[in-house]
């Protein structure tokens, strides 16, 4: 898995220890600090190689429920379909695209506490052809 997207990468949580199974059984990623007060998970790295995290905090206030976006590379998809199917996925894919590019294939999870998880990837067989041909220029 590649980006986790979140406008604040903290989730206050009441049940840590539910949202952390899902986060490292089910999302499979890495726990890198779990205390019983909250735990810390990376999700991927950036263009700069900083290591991007998700914290969980336990609370007697959870977060209102969010959607959060998960990218993955195409060749990656498949895999984390049939992964996350098991725990009740569902796959949506784009239907014809009319642009290069937007070909998405998203699959929505639901996760504990009411928060939505999209995991997406642009499947670049699915794109709309490109036109090879250059315009004429003038001398």
């Amino acid at each position: 898995m590649q980006r986790l997207s979140l406008d604040r990468a903290v989730l206050h949580v009441r049940d840590l220890d539910r949202m952390v199974a899902f986060c490292h059984e089910v999302l499979a990623l890495p726990l890198l600090l779990h205390t019983p007060w909250g735990a810390t998970f990376e999700v991927g790295t950036d263009e700069r190689d900083h290591t991007q995290v998700l914290m969980l905090l336990a609370d007697e206030t959870p977060s209102e429920p969010r959607q959060m976006t998960l990218e993955v590379a195409d060749n990656e998809f498949q895999a984390t379909c049939e992964h996350l199917r098991h725990h009740g996925a569902t796959l949506f894919e784009s239907e014809g695209s009319s642009a290069p590019g937007c070909a998405w294939r998203v699959l929505y999870c639901s996760m504990p506490e009411g928060h939505q998880l999209q995991v997406v990837t642009i499947d670049p067989r699915r794109c709309a052809p490109t036109s090879t041909r250059l315009a004429p220029t003038r001398p």
